[in-house]
């Protein structure tokens, strides 16, 4: 029997946990107490109006997401928000425009999107709303100093694109290249084992080769074809130029920028890229004769920033109703066991929000807003068992796939009712891999020996000992089962045949456009069309939608809130160029690879499904 820690042990112990549980809440109280007053203090002061006939300012700096992120209040005091990137919700803007289209206090959009991060199906979801705008009768005007590839392709949306005469319009086309360790992990002794199913399922080339694989070299390209005809697709009709202009070869590209007298400004604007190429000065003065002055400022055009827009219009709280709900859950990220936050996809927390939605009697059908290229099998598998649970509950379940719903994010939307999908969403790759690596040969190179005992062979299995031969079968022969129940569940849940299935599964990528011509989606469309579609297959005329989310701590509510009536935007990275392409290409698969945490090491993942 355990001995007892001494009784003053025990009265010191109980004595600690109480000042230090005192010290928590007396910080918490300070801490809220001084945001508080911030918030009350500025209440106090006359909030921003909305001008008459003012131009909404669409100044889109940062990643478009599902779903925000939680904010962390000591991680933003701390790093003076560096570490916390800036991010701007979909749907949340999307609604601000389609709102603003409306209200007649607002005559047109500024748009300068050269800072947004996004992928085309973002973006195209994005330029619908742009689109409803425009028809509303008012203008969008985009300007800029320098347009990347989708920045440009937003801008296209808008009746006017106006460049600065030293800036530039940056196409370069697509293209999914990676980096290969093989070499560097065989002179440090490092063994990858790696385990899969799909000839196409190239997550682990990287560890294995020295170069791509002819088979990923023949999905990705025919991926990338596609997503890139539809970019210039995009493109060709909102500008009305011949799509084969986005296809110059580098000695075209040259001929053009010489007769233009090596001036890119003026490349862009005899491509019919952009309507007019102007100074800084001479776009400000362009929108103060358009739209005017500030009534109380004539040095100021009559415009205002999206987020103080936002502020001013957006509901803070869901109004009561007694129609029927349909609920929108956002699975964003990695899929890992477990509670996680909102940038990556939890087995447990994702589960307790579909559970959540199931439990609600108001709440008819769910629409799963699927961005993820996967990740561990138990975790996808726990989701899904939910799902079927919600349908055994006579809950419609659709899925509405945003840039990436690819291996497990394609196993979690397989059983739904209809999945949508874009046009260049990349999904499929419908395959499994499991990789596990060793260090024998390093620990043997650096003089490390390692040595024991145990009651079973598996207890000594270890990352500084070989793998046994046996070990590395019964890994296949769970991975063989994992690829058979994946291909069975594609085959049953979309009514296909399973030999069709397993042709066009492998572990290949394929686009919107190609998943539905396969079969594997239902209809192309965002998440409006994916709402619309849940509500008729549940037979709702008249519904509200809810979404679903992990709840916020009472920290993070109140800084959100505090930031929203600040017109705060956290400051964007000061990281180089050069050291993002390091972190995006080098560490990004690191990182990844730290994340997954599946219990059996085997995955459905899709590393290469970043968006495009």
């Amino acid at each position: 029997m355990p001995s007892k820690k001494p009784f003053i042990i025990r009265v010191f112990s109980l004595l600690w946990k109480t000042i230090n549980g005192f010290r928590k809440l007396v910080l918490n109280l300070i801490f809220f107490g001084i945001l508080a007053a911030i918030v009350v203090a500025m209440n106090q002061e006359s909030a921003p109006q909305v001008p008459q006939d003012a131009a909404l300012v669409l100044n889109l700096t940062g990643t478009l997401v599902e779903q925000e992120q939680e904010l962390d209040p000591f991680t933003l005091l701390a790093s003076g928000g560096e570490e916390q990137e800036q991010e701007i919700e979909l749907q949340a803007l999307i609604e601000m425009i389609e709102h603003a289209a409306g209200d007649e206090r607002i005559s047109g959009i500024v748009l300068r999107p050269a800072g947004l991060r996004a992928g085309t199906a973002k973006l195209q979801q994005l330029g619908d709303a742009l689109q409803t705008f425009k028809a509303s009768g008012k203008p969008v005007i985009a300007q800029g100093g320098w347009f990347g590839q989708n920045p440009y392709l937003l801008a296209s949306y808008a009746d006017e694109v106006q460049l600065d005469t030293s800036g530039m319009v940056s196409i370069d086309g697509m293209g999914m290249y990676r980096l290969f360790y093989k070499e560097v992990l065989d002179k440090i002794g490092v063994k990858t084992h790696l385990f899969r199913v799909g000839k196409y399922k190239s997550f682990a080339e990287g560890y294995t080769r020295t170069d791509m694989s002819a088979e990923a070299k023949e999905a990705n390209m025919a991926l990338l074809g596609d997503i890139w005809g539809h970019y210039k697709t995009l493109v060709s009709a909102n500008r009305d130029i011949d799509p084969a202009l986005l296809d110059a070869s580098l000695e075209e590209v040259e001929a053009g920028l010489r007769a233009a007298d090596g001036d890119f400004a003026q490349f862009a604007l005899q491509l019919g890229l952009v309507d007019k190429v102007m100074t800084s000065v001479a776009m400000r003065d362009d929108l103060i004769e358009r739209f005017g002055t500030l009534a109380d400022d004539d040095s100021k055009f009559n415009g205002i920033g999206w987020r103080a827009y936002q502020a001013q219009t957006q509901m803070p709280f869901d109004l009561p109703s007694a129609n029927p709900k349909v609920a929108v859950i956002v699975a964003q990220g990695a899929i890992v066991p477990g509670d996680q936050p909102n940038n990556l996809v939890g087995g447990r927390s994702m589960s307790k929000l579909l559970r959540e939605a199931r439990e609600d009697d108001d709440v008819k059908a769910v629409v799963i807003r699927v961005d993820s290229p996967g990740g561990s099998v138990s975790a996808s598998e726990q989701i899904r068992q939910e799902v079927l649970a919600l349908k055994a509950a006579g809950k419609t379940v659709v899925s509405s796939m945003s840039s990436v719903a690819a291996s497990g994010g394609y196993w979690i939307s397989a059983n739904a009712d209809r999945i949508y999908a874009m046009p260049s969403t990349i999904t499929g790759s419908i395959g499994i891999i499991g990789m596990i690596q060793t260090f024998e040969d390093t620990a043997k190179t650096i003089g490390v020996n390692f040595d024991g005992v145990g009651t079973t062979e598996l207890a000594g299995i270890n990352a500084l000992s070989p793998l046994p031969d046996r070990f590395k079968a019964i890994m296949q022969l769970s991975l063989d089962k994992g690829y058979k129940d994946f291909i069975t569940l594609v085959s049953t849940s979309r009514g296909l045949e399973l030999d069709k299935v397993e042709e066009l599964a492998q572990g290949r990528v394929w686009s919107g456009i190609q998943a539905k011509e396969l079969g594997l989606v239902d209809e192309l469309g965002g998440l409006e069309d994916a709402i619309k579609g849940a509500a008729e297959l549940a037979g709702l005329e008249q519904y509200d939608v809810k979404n679903i989310k992990r709840p916020l701590s009472p920290e993070q509510e109140l800084l959100r809130e505090f930031m929203k009536e600040a017109n705060i935007e956290l400051p964007q990275s000061s990281t180089s160029p050069l050291m993002q392409m390091v972190k995006r290409e080098l560490l990004a698969p690191i990182e990844q690879q730290l994340i997954l945490n599946d219990p059996k090491n085997a995955f459905l993942l899709c590393l290469e499904c970043s968006e495009l």
